[in-house]
């Protein structure tokens, strides 16, 4: 049994404790500010609780988003996002909308669902930080994608990039609200990105127009692009300026 949960065991059982000897005799004002004081931890601690379950819900969210992926299953993908949500790719520009996402992704597998034989098409997702807002209604996150792709007999790539995403609960349930890849790089597993720069510069679909540009410009490897961080550096606070 955890601490938190030994915890609330006992507050409980204090608390019954009190209570019943309140109902005997009336409860003291320091017997009513110690059922207040624990009446105030078990309720922090189902806050707390709240806030582990939806980064659970968000972690295994973006989690089914990378096995969908690497299989090109783009309905799956689009069914994970928001009616109104946003994806953005590189520097493919912004798409809106769960109709949009899936045209988009459609685009981006050559117009059919699933890979041909010998296709490979990883996504890996990677080190999560997680933030659930204090209300558990929406949330931020940023990953990062370990991509390999390529054909067996043809062309092998492998790149990186971290992500910035946005989710919102809708009805309960936790869904894509803003979806945002940075590539940092894409290239040839032939030589590596220590003789190849990125032939790609960030752009994969040229058969669509965006429903909005990029909401920002960079160049991809050789250059470097540092995406803002979504979360405060979680030592800074607690570390003296200098």
């Amino acid at each position: 049994m955890t601490s938190r949960w030994v915890t609330a065991a006992r507050c409980g059982f204090v608390t019954a404790v009190l209570l019943t000897a309140a109902c005997s005799r009336g409860p003291s004002p320091e017997e009513q500010a110690q059922v207040a004081a624990l009446g105030a931890q078990v309720a922090a601690l189902e806050q707390r609780k709240s806030l582990l379950e939806d980064t659970n819900a968000v972690e295994r969210l973006q989690h089914a988003y990378g096995y969908y992926v690497d299989k090109g299953l783009w309905d799956e993908v689009a069914n994970l996002f928001a009616d109104d949500g946003t994806l953005e790719i590189g520097l493919d520009g912004v798409y809106v909308g769960k109709a949009r996402v899936r045209e988009y992704l459609y685009a981006l597998g050559g117009g059919r669902q699933g890979l041909a034989e010998g296709e490979l098409n990883e996504h890996l997702q990677v080190m999560p930080v997680i933030s659930v807002a204090a209300d558990g209604l929406t949330a931020k996150a940023r990953w990062r994608a370990i991509v390999m792709t390529g054909e067996l007999g043809g062309d092998a790539f492998w790149g990186e990039g971290p992500y910035e995403n946005e989710y919102v609960k809708d009805g309960g349930v936790w869904k894509i609200k803003t979806l945002h890849w940075y590539p940092a790089l894409l290239v040839p597993y032939a030589g590596g990105w220590q003789t190849n720069p990125d032939p790609t510069g960030g752009k994969y679909v040229s058969t669509l127009s965006p429903d909005r540009p990029p909401t920002v410009e960079y160049k991809t490897w050789p250059n470097t692009y540092l995406p803002p961080f979504s979360f405060p550096n979680p030592v800074a606070k607690y570390v003296a300026s200098e």
